[in-house]
């Protein structure tokens, strides 16, 4: 299964994301996220970091997590190639995810869209079958 599909949008960014489980789904929609804005095949994982959220349910989980991913981004000026949910508890409505990546490089990561903000428009995490499936639209 593909971890992600762009869909149609006529001035912003909007994707699907896949999982088999809600570890797997946060890390693919993550990773779409950060296609956006890069190449993340372009980035080397010479430093690592860690970003908690919190939420009052898996939907609320997501956004906060993909929040404080994209702060990490623009405030440190990073990219990163990996993101690896380290846990996940779904009871407490906790997630850690561990981000590896480099100090962005314009040259070499293929800069494309600038993120200002992971909207509610459009958003959900629900379950389909027995996948989960996230839809995000960003505002670039």
């Amino acid at each position: 299964m593909k971890g992600f599909r762009f869909l149609e949008h006529t001035a912003d960014a909007l994707f699907e994301a896949f999982g088999e489980n809600l570890s797997e789904l946060f890390e693919n929609s993550a990773k779409a996220m950060c296609t956006v804005m890069y190449n993340p095949e372009k980035v080397e994982g010479k430093t690592k970091l860690t970003v908690e959220a919190e939420g009052k349910n898996p939907e609320e989980l997501l956004h906060n997590l993909l929040d404080s991913i994209l702060f990490e981004l623009h405030a440190k000026e990073l990219a990163f190639s990996k993101i690896r949910v380290l846990e996940l508890d779904e009871g407490r409505n906790y997630a850690k995810a561990e981000l590896e990546g480099e100090e962005f490089d314009a040259e070499r990561h293929e800069p494309r869209s600038e993120i200002k903000a992971v909207t509610w428009n459009q958003f959900s995490v629900k379950k389909e079958g027995n996948k989960w499936v996230s839809r995000v639209l960003l505002d670039i």
